[in-house]
């Protein structure tokens, strides 16, 4: 079922999106443009027969949608909500790479601290610190695609966001901190 084209085409709207997150004012459209982005490269992922990253962002997909769902609500997601997901992380992961495809390895602890890392993450309210705090489980993202020698457009999504992360830091909080976002918004 690998094809690597369609991989690379759902990776690359990925990309776009992800870099467009970084530049929203809200967080109810930072958590939109995520959602969008994690349904790309559950594709992406999927094209490429990399199932662990695929499931693993399904179950990101599950836990953005909560978030957001929370965050339209002005309210933030009680921290259990951030243990379910990271223990469904988990679970899914012994389920798939133990128990069904045998295949797990070392490198993946890369990509499970990365998706626990974003279960608490993103249910922080304020945008400034989510900024900040994405840096690490970015940059662990990166390493695993890299490591795992993943798709291409999977693992420039992540060093574009990265890149993008680090833009909007400098804009809205350096360069700019009169127009920097510092409350719930």
């Amino acid at each position: 079922m690998e094809n690597y084209v369609l991989s690379l085409i759902a990776g690359f709207f990925a990309m776009a999106f992800v870099m467009i997150a970084y530049f929203v004012k809200k967080k109810g459209l930072y958590l939109l443009f995520q959602l969008l982005c994690i349904i790309c490269l559950v594709i992406s992922y999927f094209f490429n027969a990399q199932f662990f990253a695929m499931i693993g962002l399904s179950v990101g997909l599950l836990r953005t949608v909560t978030f957001f769902i929370f965050e339209n609500k002005g309210k933030v997601a009680p921290i259990y909500w951030s243990v379910i997901f990271s223990a469904l992380t988990l679970a899914s992961y012994f389920i798939v790479n133990f128990g069904i495809l045998k295949t797990a390895q070392p490198l993946d602890v890369l990509c499970l601290l990365a998706l626990c890392m974003y279960a608490f993450i993103f249910r922080i309210r304020n945008l400034k610190i989510v900024r900040f705090t994405m840096i690490i489980p970015t940059i662990l993202s990166i390493l695993f695609n890299v490591l795992t020698h993943a798709a291409l457009f999977a693992t420039l999504s992540y060093a574009f966001e990265l890149g993008a992360n680090v833009v909007s830091i400098f804009k809205y909080h350096v360069f700019n901190k009169k127009d920097s976002i510092d409350n719930n918004d």
